[in-house]
């Protein structure tokens, strides 16, 4: 059984997924970043250009930057095909399915999809799928026959992994739910004039608990109490059986360190991650992807068995990566070096580890054949902004890729020391940035702190001082 913690304060929301008192998953959002939050989103855009020799064309959806639409003939997964011929200045309804990623806009699609707790319906579709996930033939063939009753013309239903312990009625129930929001969305589509916002996709917590709370989940806990209430209320209105699984915490520590998992998180803050072998990963973020080196580190190798002590810290690192995947929600391409094996048994025993991992992944997850040098390519579907977007900036002092935290996560540890201690008064000596950030999004802690500007452009510089 696992229980699901959700932690919110002004700056960031953080997840976590434990299970058996070890953390399982870990998702951590900024409250206010535009670019993570409309993922999901559906918009009545306008065409604004068109690039044939691209197969492109871009879309102002209102967020600032033009959004990016593949019309190629070879971009049929994403794109439909009433939409090969459009010109400048065509109004159309479109999805965020990527956020935008430097300097280039979010990538949208046609092909709108309304997710629900058991089910994902289909715009313009007469499709009906069951989760790859769902592995009985019984209860496939049954879910089947139940979505057989939900489906309307040019619309269809996908029944998720979820759908396997939901009952009959849940399901139905839910379908017209998803209709109903379908409906209003045409209606603006109709009303409104391009750009706008036509649906909002519900945010963390909301879609954390829709995505990962099941039949294993013991319980939902959430230390906000405002947060809470708004969450039952979604819980019921689609009728969410997660919503008999809620708590609201109320306790004088933090949510993460009363359930043991604070040490955890703080450990993602590294990009250094030991093994328990003694070898260790190192995880780096560039622009195109990401990269994990394996090292043998202080792992003793023999010289009569060195080939197998390599062999048995790839396996354990094999594992390791693939939690880590999880815990810092890593998306796109991801190029693993592995330690040197010189035996093909040993390689083929590893690339068959790495396949059942990937086949057990919640995401779509491709694993490449282990090159003669022991690198590895993993394609991950990336569904929203990784955790290196969400807790890190780029540093201001060195210019040169460096990551420090960012100013709303300095901003959130300084928000729970204030919160959890029993102190009265403050003295916050920071940077400019990071007292104006504090002062926007916590005004209930003004007359409690005196703030102090100090002469650095580090947010992590920072003294939070007791003065009664």
């Amino acid at each position: 059984m696992s229980e699901l913690l959700i932690s919110v304060d002004p700056f960031i929301i953080r997840s976590a997924i434990v299970e058996n008192g070890k953390l399982e998953l870990f998702v951590i959002k900024r409250r206010n970043n535009l670019n993570s939050s409309i993922v999901g989103n559906v918009y009545k855009g306008v065409v604004k250009d068109v690039v044939p020799k691209l197969g492109a064309a871009f879309v102002d959806i209102g967020v600032g930057k033009n959004a990016f639409l593949c019309i190629d003939k070879h971009c049929v997964e994403y794109a439909g095909k009433s939409i090969r011929h459009l010109k400048q200045g065509d109004e159309i309804m479109v999805q965020v399915f990527k956020p935008m990623a430097s300097s280039k806009g979010a990538k949208l699609t046609t092909n709108i999809t309304l997710a629900g707790n058991y089910l994902v319906l289909l715009k313009d579709s007469n499709f009906l799928g069951v989760s790859k996930h769902i592995l009985d033939k019984h209860k496939h063939k049954e879910l089947k026959l139940i979505l057989e009753e939900c489906r309307e013309k040019n619309i269809g239903f996908i029944a998720r992994t979820a759908s396997r312990s939901a009952s009959k009625d849940e399901m139905l129930k839910e379908a017209e739910y998803l209709k109903s929001i379908f409906k209003e969305i045409k209606r603006k589509f109709n009303e409104l004039k391009a750009p706008a916002l036509l649906y909002e996709e519900p945010q963390i917590p909301i879609k954390v608990i829709r995505d990962y709370c099941d039949e294993s989940t013991e319980r939902v806990v959430i230390d906000e109490r405002g947060v809470f209430k708004d969450t039952v209320c979604y819980l019921e209105k689609t009728n969410n059986r997660c919503r008999k699984k809620l708590e609201l915490f109320d306790r004088d520590v933090p949510i993460f360190r009363y359930f043991g998992v604070e040490d955890e998180v703080e450990k993602l803050y590294s990009n250094v991650v030991k093994l328990k072998s003694g070898g260790y990963l190192v995880i780096e973020k560039t622009e195109a992807f990401f990269a994990i080196d394996v090292n043998a580190g202080g792992y003793h190798f023999f010289s009569r068995n060195a080939e197998e002590s390599m062999f048995k810290v790839n396996v354990e690192a094999a594992l390791e990566i693939f939690r880590q995947m999880n815990l810092r929600d890593l998306g796109g391409l991801i190029v693993v070096d592995f330690i040197d094996m010189e035996k093909d048994e040993h390689k083929e025993r590893l690339q068959k580890i790495l396949n059942e991992l990937a086949k057990k992944d919640k995401r779509k997850t491709f694993v490449g054949k282990i090159s003669e040098l022991g690198i590895v390519e993993i394609s991950r579907r990336k569904s929203n902004t990784d955790i290196f977007d969400e807790m890190f900036e780029k540093c201001p002092i060195c210019y040169s890729g460096g990551l420090i935290k960012g100013v709303p996560i300095i901003c959130s540890e300084i928000y729970r020391k204030i919160k959890y201690s029993s102190s009265k008064r403050f003295r916050l000596r920071a940077s400019f940035g990071v007292l104006d950030y504090f002062c926007s999004f916590a005004k209930e802690f003004k007359d409690r702190v005196e703030f102090v500007s100090k002469e650095t452009c580090n947010p992590e510089e920072y003294v939070l001082e007791v003065v009664e």
